[in-house]
């Protein structure tokens, strides 16, 4: 089967981490088994759809209402979790949860974490609250 990369796909660690809209078809799962991605974290309210077309391919579901923040419980899962992380679009949710895997592994501030994620992922994170929740995200961690 041919694989085809999800709409909205960009490593932000390569190798390591990626951000994603919502993949819809097979051969999208296919595509991130095949550039080593052995994780999904599904950050919508329902599961993609087709999500078991890629069996070698764990899907993690951590929901959030779109447009809000992740709760820092949400936050500390999805580090200890993350490979592939993607919301409806890729942009509010997935932009925030990046930022605060930047901040964590970076060891750089919330600000300059939202800012490398928008220089990385145009369009990442939406509302004020989400930038919000990476300022303190790193004020919590430091």
């Amino acid at each position: 089967m041919a694989s085809f990369a999800p709409h909205n796909f960009s490593w932000v660690e390569p190798g390591k981490l990626a951000g994603l809209a919502m993949p819809r078809m097979p051969c999208e799962y296919r595509y991130m088994v095949d550039n080593g991605i052995k994780h999904l974290v599904c950050l919508c309210e329902r599961k993609p759809p087709n999500h078991d077309s890629c069996p070698e391919l764990q899907l993690h579901h951590i929901k959030i209402v779109d447009f809000t923040p992740p709760s820092p419980n949400q936050i500390d899962r999805f580090l200890s979790i993350g490979v592939a992380v993607h919301c409806m679009h890729g942009h509010g949710r997935t932009g925030t949860m990046l930022a605060c895997y930047l901040v964590k592994t970076r060891k750089i501030s919330g600000i300059d974490a939202i800012n490398e994620i928008r220089r990385l992922r145009q369009g990442s994170i939406e509302t004020h609250e989400q930038e919000k929740a990476v300022v303190q995200f790193y004020q919590r961690i430091k």
